[in-house]
């Protein structure tokens, strides 16, 4: 009986992991056709397919099954956006209002998928029945709504305590949360849902990466105060900014390649450069080793899924759920981050307003003491040198005085010399801080 029960087991699950397997063959000198490609050998798909930029051409097989359920072939990734679908040499449409490129078919003939990367040869994809697949965009929906949700509450949140504050911090975290929430949209496909061009969604995406390098090092340099660590950092960075744009502009002209990794590798970059200063910053204060801590779970996972597989490479396989992931660790941590930042300053200024006071109430209890001491000094001068200290301070030279008195200016040079040993000064200007006697 316990065989049985194996034997039936194994039998189902052998079936299922049949129904669901796919096959892939890469067409180097593009020369697979439609009608030949059932002379093509394929391999099984193991692993989803990572490659760098090449001119390859990809074709997937998805064998016929005994099974009366549609399935839904989908190719995961937001920028391919047209494949060529064949079964029984008929081709099939893809659906429409999809995140990513999908296509619905039955399993009583072997199916046929084309897909001829422009830019990088990465193309992960899934097949699943019907209401599995269904069930999985709708989870995928959930998430989504609870993470865009969260992300506009902390936007918010941070646009409230900028204008009740008045720190550019809040403001400019704000923006680079807002760029950041956008690119992971992009990646959801969310253009693609609601049909947006792809023109525009070239222009939306090198707009993007332009706001995210602004909005990311205005923030960092802000919540670090880094012009006051490295003061040349600002225009190290707008150089950068200037390329990057540059990029951007001609990769919207030409749609090369290229220019988009060029452009991902700057934004990136500069990112970098922020969380390094950042890092050598690290034992500052606690605000800024909670901004590293925070910084490297998004940074590296996002350098991995923009950068690292535009050149076929990999380390960790992160999708847009990982990003996400990463990106509402960050939220958290950043928000508690800013807020306590604002804390910590609100008391060191606290503490420096308290500091000047009692600076300014000692400084003048000396002026006091000084004045006291002046005045008995004063006392000490002759009738004579009381004329000149006065006339002194009425800013008149040894001639004037000399004039004035009726007496030689060596005489006047005397008395000034004895004036300035007893009240223990060494100038004129001087004697303009001390009250002029009457």
């Amino acid at each position: 009986m316990k065989y049985q029960i194996l034997y039936i087991y194994l039998l189902i699950t052998g079936s299922f992991f049949a129904q669901s397997e796919i096959y892939y063959a890469i067409d180097t000198a593009n020369n697979i056709n439609i009608e030949n490609v059932k002379d093509q050998e394929f391999q099984l798909l193991k692993h989803q397919i990572s490659d760098k930029y090449s001119q390859n051409s990809y074709w997937f097989k998805i064998p016929a099954a005994e099974t009366d359920s549609d399935y839904i072939f989908k190719i995961l990734y937001e920028r391919i956006r047209e494949a060529e679908v064949y079964q029984n040499s008929k081709k099939i449409e893809r659906l429409r209002n999809q995140r990513f490129l999908s296509y619905q078919f039955s399993r009583k003939y072997d199916v046929y998928v084309k897909v001829s990367p422009k830019l990088h040869a990465y193309i992960p994809v899934e097949l699943y029945k019907i209401e599995q697949s269904n069930l999985k965009e709708n989870d995928h929906f959930l998430l989504n709504g609870f993470y865009y949700g969260f992300a506009f509450l902390v936007i918010i949140n941070n646009l409230f305590y900028f204008f009740l504050f008045k720190d550019n911090a809040f403001l400019y975290y704000s923006l680079f949360l807002m760029s950041m929430s956008f690119g992971v949209f992009t990646m959801d496909g969310m253009l693609n849902f609601y049909e947006v061009g792809e023109q525009m969604s070239n222009v939306l995406m090198v707009s993007n990466y332009i706001f995210l390098a602004f909005f990311s090092s205005k923030f960092a340099n802000n919540y670090l105060f880094l012009d006051s660590f490295y003061p040349n950092l600002k225009k190290f960075s707008y150089a950068i900014g200037i390329v990057i744009i540059v990029f951007g502009i001609l990769y919207l002209i030409f749609e090369n390649y290229y220019y988009l990794l060029l452009l991902n590798i700057l934004v990136f970059s500069l990112l970098i450069i922020y969380w390094v200063c950042s890092l050598l910053l690290f034992n500052k204060n606690v605000y800024t080793k909670v901004l590293v801590i925070a910084y490297v779970i998004i940074l590296f996972s996002a350098i991995d899924f923009f950068v690292l597989k535009f050149l076929g490479i990999s380390i960790v396989n992160v999708n847009s759920v990982n990003i996400k992931i990463g990106a509402f660790a960050e939220m958290i941590i950043l928000s508690i981050a800013v807020l306590y930042r604002m804390n910590t300053l609100k008391e060191e200024n606290e503490l420096m307003r308290q500091e000047i006071i009692n600076y300014s109430k000692e400084l003048f209890h000396l002026n006091v003491v000084q004045k006291q001491n002046s005045n008995k000094n004063i006392d000490e001068l002759s009738q004579r040198e009381r004329q000149i200290f006065n006339l002194i301070a009425q800013g008149k030279s040894n001639k004037e005085i000399a004039a004035e008195l009726n007496i030689s200016v060596n005489t006047v040079k005397f008395h000034v010399k004895n004036i300035y040993e007893k009240l223990n000064i060494k100038s004129r200007k001087e004697v303009l801080s001390l009250e002029v006697i009457v």
